[in-house]
């Protein structure tokens, strides 16, 4: 069976804790990767160090501020925009929760739309803020592929792939994975039952399997737009005056004239769906949710008790850097019950991190400008990123096999001047 059920760890589906041989899990059977192109140039470790721009506010975020999001529904090929995380609701008395036993995705963006992961993103940005120019960012991603680049940035060892395209002078990065489908194995703990337990969907958002939001912000003196899932908000950091107020700004910013021209080659709401030929993707996006503020948002771990000494949260910090989230809880259990849960806002740990990990951050400026402005020259502005695990250095290929556009062609009109 594969679950569509939320997650909270760094993986869709997979939360690490005890790991109980009794539990009958399914095994995962490997997928085939897909063709490797020419190298076209590569980037060593060594190629990052020289400094590019002594300015170090480029090795900072700054501006960084919740533009949009949007909810995956279980059923149908269905979002709704804003949509909004599920809330903390702790259990009154600790219960013994059952482990995970299903099957989990890698990815659920692209599992869900294989053929075009990032377009749920940019349609919530077009019916969010629909005077949003778009052709003046610089970066779109997905936190796992800039969390790959900071990590290999920092030295530290992991294997990934990623797809790189140009649309006007926006660089956008997709994870390339085995199979749109790709599972995560041996997988065990209580990733995605404690959350359940834990928290609650509202009325407006029942049926949701995850909350997506899309962060802007400066980076490397370039402007950025990254996508991840959020597992919740606390309730007690989001004034409900300051909802409202967004709620009804929003409500009288988007006329249905507006959201009619906006949003080419999907369904809003119960409109007729607006098709663009054979390459449309028809995802039908439903006006529900709640804008609920950044400062609200947390991520979440789960561990045994016998981690209680271990500090999670600094292996966790450069996830939390990339996407801004300024609340972490760490849940401990032993067999499964949890009576040890700290709730933290983490504001001044990412601060303090940023501060002492100038360095690195500057080989990170410089990789991800270097990525760019090779994009940028390519011929077609394709082209495939790969690092090999236990290697020093990026392969920058050509891209093979079969790969869509990044966008259908109705979004990819909204970069034409």
């Amino acid at each position: 069976m594969v679950s569509w059920g939320r997650k909270s760890s760094g993986y869709w589906g997979i939360g690490k804790g005890r790991y109980n041989p009794g539990i009958e899990r399914p095994k995962i059977s490997p997928v085939p990767a897909p063709p490797l192109g020419n190298i076209l140039a590569t980037i060593q470790h060594d190629d990052l160090d020289d400094s590019r721009d002594e300015d170090l506010s480029s090795t900072r975020i700054t501006e960084a501020k919740y533009l949009a999001s949007y909810n995956w529904l279980n059923e149908g090929h269905r979002i709704i925009v804003p949509g909004e995380p599920p809330k903390w609701t702790p259990l009154s008395e600790p219960t013994e929760l059952r482990q995970d036993s299903d099957e989990y995705y890698q990815d659920l963006n692209t599992a869900r739309h294989p053929s075009y992961p990032l377009e749920p993103m940019v349609q919530a940005i077009i019916l969010e803020k629909p005077d949003f120019s778009l052709r003046d960012v610089d970066i779109i991603a997905c936190g796992a592929t800039m969390n790959n680049l900071l990590r290999f940035a920092r030295h530290q060892d992991a294997p990934f792939r990623m797809l790189v395209e140009v649309v006007g002078d926006t660089v956008f990065f997709v994870r390339r994975l085995n199979s749109p489908t790709e599972k995560i194995p041996e997988v065990w703990g209580y990733g995605h039952t404690f959350p359940d337990a834990y928290t609650t969907w509202s009325q407006e958002s029942q049926g949701s399997q995850s909350h997506q939001r899309i962060m802007s912000y400066k980076l490397a003196g370039m402007s950025c737009l990254v996508r991840y899932e959020a597992d919740g908000f606390l309730p007690d950091l989001v004034p409900k005056d300051l909802v409202s107020q967004e709620d009804d700004a929003h409500e009288d910013s988007n006329s249905v004239e507006d959201l009619q021209s906006a949003m080419q080659g999907a369904t809003i709401s119960s409109m007729a769906p607006t098709t663009t030929g054979a390459e449309s993707s028809n995802i039908e996006i439903l006006k529900k949710g709640h804008h609920i503020p950044q400062c609200g948002i947390f991520d979440l771990k789960t561990r045994s008790i016998k981690k209680r000494d271990v500090d999670i949260l600094e292996a966790e910090i450069p996830r939390l850097w990339i996407r801004q989230v300024p609340n972490f809880i760490v849940a401990y259990h032993l067999r499964g019950t949890f009576n040890d849960i700290q709730v933290q806002d983490v504001t001044k740990d990412l601060k303090n991190w940023e501060d002492s990990q100038q360095p690195a951050l500057m080989r990170f400026a410089n990789l991800l400008h270097m990525i760019v402005a090779f994009a940028r020259s390519a011929v077609e502005g394709r082209i495939e990123i790969e690092h090999e695990e236990g290697g020093d250095v990026l392969n920058l290929r050509e891209q093979v096999g079969i790969v869509n556009k990044v966008l259908p062609p109705a979004l990819l009109g909204k970069w034409e001047d």
